[in-house]
């Protein structure tokens, strides 16, 4: 990669990390710390990534009758959704994968899933209107046609980019303007599959977080039993990035508890994977997705329709309250809407930074070199090189203007 000359480079453990010559005064100055979860303190590849690569093919089959086309769902794909800005929910990512499947299909076949989705409809219970579906359509030969299979992959990549911020909006938008599909039969399946959109009623959440979760987990996180994947949770697959002696050595650098977590994944499944890591964070800076969905309830009972999941800056600004006082807040992130989330926040309030990691991505390369190019002020391998780069800073060892 060639030298960016916004950039230094510093190495890191034989890794690279970049700091930004222009935000090297303020990142000595950092005396908090907020970070992502997924991707960031976890490493998600074969847990939430496995999760939508599997959730899509059971719905898809179950759907279809048809065997889901292999190796299509890559590391790659998951991380062009993400990269938008708008899918920080891999429900959301789940849905515009199938939502693309279902507009390609030949009309043959989704003239027959557009009678059985309207025979079912009526049913809430999305186990229930899945099977449903499923018995009705029964199992098909194992290969669609060569028309439906020729370059998908390829198309399915070229339509993660008319994808944006808006997340599972893009994706109706840029759907329904292709015109490969009536409209009748797009809102027909967005309806079955969504659902009101809560765990037990949408389809998509419910399969995605029985995947996910193991029957134990999802049972204990969301009160229901499960009805379609006994198997272990693949949330099992997760392992923490983070080590112990970072927090340590950041908690002797900033002086006392003065780190967070700002992240759109719900407690249990942290706290499952993290466990006792969790101590040494302050407790009061602990947001997760349950502490948003309580605050977005709260805004519904007064009849304000308000989204405060990311990009949107709510659970980062929760989490700094309780980091007060502090100079200046590094807020480090895997994605692409974590930057954007950092940049609304810094509208707001300019004590905030944001530090991309790329290392345990699926295609780190990819997430380095649109990190590079967003124009982060840190960007890293991972949380556990934060120490060495602010000593570094601090030290008088990296230099700029």
């Amino acid at each position: 990669m060639k030298p960016n000359p916004k950039y230094i480079t510093l190495n890191v453990n034989s890794k690279k990390a970049y700091i930004r010559k222009s935000s090297i005064k303020n990142l000595g100055m950092v005396d908090a710390v907020i970070f992502d979860c997924d991707g960031v303190l976890i490493d998600i590849r074969g847990s939430y990534n496995r999760a939508i690569v599997e959730a899509v093919t059971y719905i898809f089959e179950s759907l279809t009758g048809y065997k889901m086309p292999e190796n299509l769902i890559s590391d790659e794909i998951i991380f062009l959704f993400r990269r938008s800005g708008g899918f920080n929910n891999d429900w959301d990512t789940v849905y515009g994968i199938l939502m693309f499947l279902l507009c390609e299909l030949p009309e043959d076949i989704r003239g027959r899933l557009k009678e059985a989705a309207k025979a079912f409809l009526h049913e809430e219970n999305a186990v229930k209107r899945l099977l449903m579906i499923k018995e009705g359509i029964g199992v098909e030969s194992n290969k669609l046609g060569l028309d439906f299979m020729k370059n998908l992959a390829v198309r399915l990549k070229d339509f993660t980019s008319q994808l944006d911020i808006t997340g599972v909006a893009s994706v109706d938008k840029a759907l329904l303007a292709s015109g490969k599909v009536p409209k009748e039969f797009y809102v027909l399946m967005r309806n079955f599959l969504q659902g009101s959109g809560e765990i037990g009623e949408s389809i998509i959440a419910t399969v995605v977080e029985e995947m996910f979760c193991g029957p134990k987990l999802f049972e204990d996180m969301y009160g229901i039993k499960p009805a379609i994947y006994n198997g272990q949770g693949m949330i099992e697959n997760g392992k923490p990035i983070l080590k112990r002696e970072t927090l340590k050595r950041l908690s002797s650098l900033l002086g006392g508890k003065k780190l967070g977590i700002a992240s759109g994944s719900k407690f249990k499944s942290a706290k499952h994977v993290l466990q006792d890591l969790l101590a040494l964070f302050n407790p009061e800076a602990l947001v997760f997705l349950d502490r948003v969905n309580e605050a977005e309830k709260e805004y519904a009972e007064k009849g304000l329709n308000i989204n405060l999941k990311k990009p949107n800056p709510f659970s980062l600004f929760e989490a700094a309250k309780a980091l007060e006082p502090f100079r200046f807040i590094l807020y480090v992130g895997d994605s692409m809407e974590d930057a954007i989330m950092v940049d609304k926040a810094r509208k707001i309030d300019q004590r905030f930074l944001f530090a991309g990691v790329y290392e345990h991505t699926g295609v780190k390369e990819e997430s380095l070199k649109e990190f590079l190019k967003y124009g982060c002020d840190l960007i890293l391998p991972s949380v556990n090189e934060i120490p060495v780069v602010i000593e570094s800073i601090r030290g008088g060892i990296v230099e700029g203007s």
